[in-house]
């Protein structure tokens, strides 16, 4: 019998614990910390590519409180930033968008900034203004958003438009949201070796039997 109940640890700014019973005994899961609000604010370099970002932005007609708004929660500011995703530079275009709008040297601020607002300016375009499914889409990328017309259920999505919009608007700060705990159900292929050993497997395997374990 597999039981699933709730509690609050002991710390006043600790997250719920989700804890799971299978035969007497409890596994914990840690399942996020209490959303509590976070400071906003701009990295001291923000100012060293203020000309730059009034000249395209007046380019592009893109507002350069926007694409300050954008550069800090990509890049903090920082020229040679590279995501465990690829993305690069200051706004962080991944290789395609760079090609995508010209962009030859990635690492430049003036091509990525020119790029990133190029990109920026069509897809304001496309999502008619709306300023929350711009700056989704520039996160999670303009086909996600366009299916559902809304910013997609991931907290990543989700709380790098809380917080572009909380710079973009000035505020103090913006309180992100959390990771839902959801069980899962996975399934296994159990069988016993010639040994007698009892093994689980991922793969399907002759002779095995079908077990599946919820967590």
């Amino acid at each position: 019998m597999v039981v699933f109940f709730a509690i609050l640890a002991g710390s006043a700014h600790a997250g719920p614990i989700r804890v799971k019973v299978e035969n007497g005994k409890p596994i914990y899961y840690n399942v996020g910390s209490a959303s509590l609000p976070s400071a906003v604010y701009y990295s001291d370099r923000a100012q060293e590519y203020e000309p730059l970002i009034l000249q395209i932005g007046g380019r592009y007609g893109v507002d350069p409180l926007l694409i300050k708004a954008v550069i800090e929660a990509e890049s903090d500011f920082y020229p040679y930033a590279v995501s465990r995703k690829g993305a690069r530079g200051l706004m962080q275009l991944i290789p395609e968008t760079a090609a995508r709008y010209g962009v030859r040297n990635i690492f430049d601020p003036r091509e990525n900034i020119q790029g990133g607002v190029h990109y920026l300016r069509d897809l304001l375009d496309l999502f008619s203004g709306d300023l929350r499914l711009t700056i989704a889409a520039y996160n999670a990328g303009e086909n996600r958003v366009q299916a559902i017309n809304d910013v997609p259920d991931f907290v990543e999505t989700q709380n790098y438009v809380s917080k572009v919009m909380a710079l973009y608007r000035g505020d103090a700060s913006y309180t992100p949201v959390q990771a839902t705990w959801r069980p899962r159900m996975v399934t296994y292929f159990k069988y016993v070796d010639q040994k007698g050993v009892t093994h689980y497997s991922l793969e399907p395997v002759a002779m095995a039997t079908k077990v599946s374990f919820t967590y």
